[in-house]
């Protein structure tokens, strides 16, 4: 009778094919009832067991009612497949119900694990039979028929958990059969990957260490067959905590003695070819086809390494030219020197070896092993291998001796391991990758090789995903690009996913790389991982360095000043590392190692000569990972808080040192240039406050984000300001504290007050006074008074700026805080000054120059001084206004308070502008024009409009009725913009009479 073929594969995903489509098998449930039918094919199955292999113990009320809907459903999925015929394999014949339960008809050779079994069978019988071709060709095909691990996707509960089993020892038991049977037919070398990946997936089967061992002896490999078997001891001990059986060790006695029983001995091969006889060997595996970008380090390296390479400096040849290649894995180290390898083989005509040395997997190969495979495949008998690694290195150098060979060593773990494996007369090189930085071999050329720029990355990209697809989708393509941070292997994967799913969209991928959490996963293709390429890093670490390793991964940023790494590790429970120099030496000494290790690159030092380093991006979310899985929690947020505490005790005594002069001692690693300090770690402190905002360091952001208010003020890092400001007002409302919540909403006003967004900084004020007048803090209530009155006195609310101001001084004269009753004093001043009231706001500020000389407070001396020259400006006394303008320019520039500087050029320029002469009007330009400049840079509207508005004045006093009119016009809409009503109506006056005011002026220093 005729019936449709459906193809059902278990041996891996599941699946099931009809005419070529493969059939859609819905969802893990569906899969799973799929799944258990196919194990009991053509016998019928009760609902309680399906229910059991789709729920487990605990199946759901409707159980028995789900179980007939998904089988309704494949029972739907597999009629389109049936044939007509007379009515065999028709959808209702090849799933029926009946009393018995569930039955799905298979037919002979539709599935792929009742073939495999067939195969499996025959080439068992025929291996018993000495029939060992026709027993390796069965076993192979039946192997084949694997795809991964059994039923792969469909969720194991009890009733398939055994069935699983069961498969897994069949496919070792014909995959240990096939083995016997090659290793008969004298096929030894084919099988060595194969059993090194099977010992590796199962290290306690010392069947298949028999057979790995076996086949390395008959590969003439005996010492990684003796190798071979310190792995399975080692394994056997450590998980087991026993010896190997009497199989293996009998076999390894064998293969000390070159037992002649174990067939085709190393002493049974022909004589050592003679000199005159050699042959050109060439083992350099196959060039990238997709290989781009390095023209530069092709070059210099093909220099160095070529016949006529010298040392930097010497003025003779090397005597054999040695280039290590180092750097960060995955960044393309193996790909440059094969590249390298094929580029010179004109210079190399006698051979171009490739040694694989596994440095960074699995325990160390031996120089002496290592030797001695590479003299087999010189053509050097096993007989003729001396014994001692001396001796074969000698022999290895003499057969050599006036060739000219290329030696490429890939993946070397330390120099004691590639020094007997250099060769040793002129005319051949070396050339060595190495994860590690390999130093100690100090006549070789360390060649960094670094991650791609941005446009060998894309060309990178380009070439394996098509330029048009990239094209279509720029923005999508440049976050792939920033993802993979120039590292070649991880824009290689993510080049393969995008090429492997012409549907997707390059946006989809790019979704998925946006999460730091779980970019990892999604760099992950085949045989290709920067995970797995990045562990073998990590796990050949020594534990202080690993640990050093995990704690960058809990930093802030990639980025990071060396005393972050020593705070983060500085564990007061650790013996020897919670105090002093103890924990910094542990540190500097992890540090290196990391270094070393290419782990870790030095990205720049300071002006003090401190160091910052830097790990790569990808590197870092692996550090992150490893930190997360290998370490307490109470470990990692006690490392972060002490880093965290570092950065807030830098930035306070930066700032204190440069607002109030003395009082705070210089910052810790920035003994000298404060500013300079401050600039180059800008970017880290704000990274630092929104860290600790977003993982709940309440207490620190706060202390951070009030550290760096005046700080932002003081540099003008508008953008940083507000940055900081909202996240620590996220992290005080998530806590829960009110006065954080009210502290944080002040210094966010006042950042909204700087910008020009007044109506959003007064509400912002009103809420946040309130709060903490209602909680009885006095002390930051008056701070923000304090600013609310400077941000509101000229934009036609002079009177409640002069109320908050004279509130706040006799608060903090009161409390004691005298800085904060000088800052308190200047903002009365500026109010009383906004409302005509000169002579009055001169009597408050000269004190407060007072106070503030005394103090030694830098800038708020700066700032009264250049308010009580605008006071002394308005009563017509420019000889003091002149002094105090001159005394508070000083102060500025030395502080590099840009913004400060300009206003007191402001203040300078409406001095000469108000004299009456045009004489004097004229050396108003000057300042006026610098002060223009800075704003402009600045982006500071409202000085703008203030130097606009005595710019056009001071035209004006000079007969420039045009230039007079285009910058009282600026001013006046400047002004409105800015909701300054006094000053519009001053500019509006100006254009209507087109003379000089005497109304008051406007300070600087907001």
């Amino acid at each position: 009778m005729a019936h449709t073929r459906v193809e059902f594969k278990v041996l891996g995903p599941l699946a099931a094919v009809a005419d070529g489509r493969v059939l859609p098998l819905g969802g893990p449930k569906q899969r799973t009832l799929l799944a258990m039918l196919l194990v009991n094919a053509n016998t019928a199955v009760s609902g309680e067991r399906l229910c059991d292999a789709v729920w487990g113990d605990a199946p759901p009320a409707s159980a028995q009612a789900n179980i007939r809907s998904y089988a309704a459903v494949l029972r739907r999925v597999l009629s389109p497949a049936a044939g007509a015929g007379s009515g065999q394999g028709s959808g209702e014949e090849r799933l029926s119900q009946g009393n018995g339960g569930y039955r799905l008809q298979v037919f002979p050779g539709e599935a792929d694990l009742h073939r495999f079994e067939v195969l499996a069978a025959r080439g068992r019988a025929a291996l018993a039979a000495g029939e060992h071709r026709a027993a390796a060709d069965a076993l192979e095909e039946a192997l084949a028929l694997w795809r991964g691990s059994p039923f792969e996707g469909v969720a194991h509960h009890d009733a398939l958990l055994g069935e699983v089993a069961r498969l897994e020892e069949a496919r070792l038991t014909a995959f240990e059969d096939h083995a016997e049977a090659r290793l008969a037919l004298g096929e030894p070398r084919e099988l060595i990957g194969p059993l090194r990946a099977e010992t590796a997936r199962y290290p306690l089967r010392e069947s298949l260490w028999a057979k790995l061992m076996t086949a390395q002896y008959r590969s003439q490999q005996p010492g990684d067959a003796l190798q071979s078997y310190a792995l399975a001891r080692t394994a056997l001990r450590d998980e087991l905590g026993i010896d190997p059986g009497d199989a293996l060790r009998k076999l390894h006695h064998a293969i000390l003695t070159r037992d002649p029983e174990l067939g085709a001995p190393p002493a049974a091969q022909q004589p050592v070819r003679p000199a005159d006889a050699w042959q050109p060997t060439v083992q350099v595996p196959s060039d990238d086809a997709d290989f781009v970008g390095r023209s530069r380090l092709l070059e210099r390296v093909s220099t160095l390494i070529g016949p006529s390479g010298r040392r930097p400096g010497s003025t003779t040849p090397c005597a054999v030219p040695v280039v290590i290649l180092t750097g960060l894995p995955g960044v393309g180290k193996t790909a440059l020197a094969t590249r390298l390898a094929h580029h010179l083989r004109a210079d190399f005509p006698d051979g171009r070896l490739f040694l694989h040395l596994d440095g960074t997997r699995g325990p160390q190969r031996t120089p002496g092993a290592i030797l001695a495979n590479l003299l087999l495949s010189l053509g050097v008998p096993g007989s003729s291998v001396p014994e001692a690694t001396e001796d074969r290195a000698a022999l290895y150098r003499s057969l050599l001796a006036d060739r000219k060979v290329l030696v490429l060593l890939d993946d070397a773990r330390d120099e004691a391991q590639i020094r007997m494996l250099l060769p040793g007369t002129p005319g051949s090189a070396a050339l060595v990758t190495s994860r590690a930085r390999l130093a100690g071999l100090t006549d070789a050329h360390l060649i960094d090789v670094d991650p791609f720029d941005d446009e060998e990355s894309q060309d990178l990209l380009r070439r394996i995903v098509g330029p048009q697809r990239l094209a279509a989708e720029p923005e999508a393509t440049g976050r792939i690009l920033a993802a993979c941070a120039g590292l070649p292997l991880a824009l290689r994967v993510a080049a393969a996913r995008l090429a492997g799913r012409p549907d997707w969209q390059v946006r989809r991928l790019a979704d998925r790389l946006a999460d730091e959490r779980g970019v990892l996963a999604e760099l992950t293709v085949g045989d290709l991982a920067v995970r797995t390429c990045v562990a073998a890093s990590y796990h050949g670490l020594a534990p202080d360095a690993a640990r050093a390793f995990r704690a960058i991964g809990l930093l802030p940023a990639p980025e990071f000043p060396g005393w972050a790494l020593s705070a983060a590790l500085a564990d007061p429970a650790a013996p020897g590392t919670g105090t002093g120099t103890g924990h910094e030496l542990a540190a500097d000494r992890a540090t290196d190692a990391l270094i070393d290790a290419n782990l870790v690159q030095i990205e720049s030092l300071t002006g003090q000569r401190q160091p910052r380093y830097r790990m790569h991006d990808l590197l870092h979310a692996y550090a992150a990972e490893r930190a997360l899985a290998d370490e307490p929690e109470s470990w990692r947020r006690a490392a972060v808080a002490r880093v965290l505490d570092g950065w807030l005790a830098r930035v306070r005594a930066a700032g204190d040192q440069l607002i109030r002069r003395g009082t705070g001692g210089h910052a810790p690693g920035a003994p000298g240039d404060l500013v300079g300090w401050l600039e180059s770690e800008r970017t880290s402190l704000v990274t630092a406050v929104g860290f600790a905002a977003g993982a709940g360091y309440g207490p620190q952001t706060a202390g951070l984000a009030a550290a760096l208010e005046d700080v932002c003020h003081l540099r003008n890092w508008w953008d940083e300001w507000e940055h900081v400001a909202r996240a620590a007002l996220d992290r005080a409302t998530a806590d829960g504290d009110p006065v954080a919540v009210a502290v944080a909403q002040g210094s966010l006003a006042r950042a909204c007050a700087v910008r020009g967004r007044v109506d959003d900084a007064l509400t912002r004020y009103a809420g946040a006074i309130a709060q903490l007048d209602a909680l009885g803090e006095q002390h930051h209530a008056a701070r923000l008074r304090i600013h609310r009155s400077f941000a509101i006195a000229d934009r036609g609310m002079a009177e409640l700026a002069h109320g908050d101001a004279a509130s706040a001084a006799a608060v903090m004269n009161r409390l004691g805080d005298k800085h904060g009753h000088v800052m308190a004093l200047r903002s009365l001043g500026f109010a009383l000054s906004c409302q005509g009231r000169d002579a009055e706001a001169v009597a408050a500020l000269e004190p407060a120059v007072a106070t503030a000389e005394r103090l030694g407070h830098p800038l708020a001396l700066a700032d009264v001084l250049q308010l009580l020259a605008w006071a002394e400006i308005g009563r017509g006394r420019a000889e003091r206004a002149a002094r105090h303008l001159h005394r508070a320019l000083a102060e500025y520039r030395a502080l590099r308070h840009r913004p400060g500087e300009a206003y007191a050029l402001l203040a300078l320029g409406r001095m000469h502008a108000e004299t009456g002469s045009p004489g004097q009007a004229a050396w108003a330009l000057a300042p006026l024009g610098q002060a223009a400049a800075i704003f402009a840079e600045l982006g500071e509207r409202r000085g703008e409009a203030l130097t606009a508005l005595w710019l056009g004045s001071t035209h004006a006093a000079l007969g420039d009725g045009d230039r007079a009119v285009t910058g009282l016009t600026t001013a006046l809409n400047g002004f409105r913009s800015l909701r300054m009503p006094f000053w519009a109506a001053r500019a509006r006056q100006e254009l209507d009479r087109l003379r000089p005011p005497a109304g008051p002026g406007g300070p600087g220093g907001w």
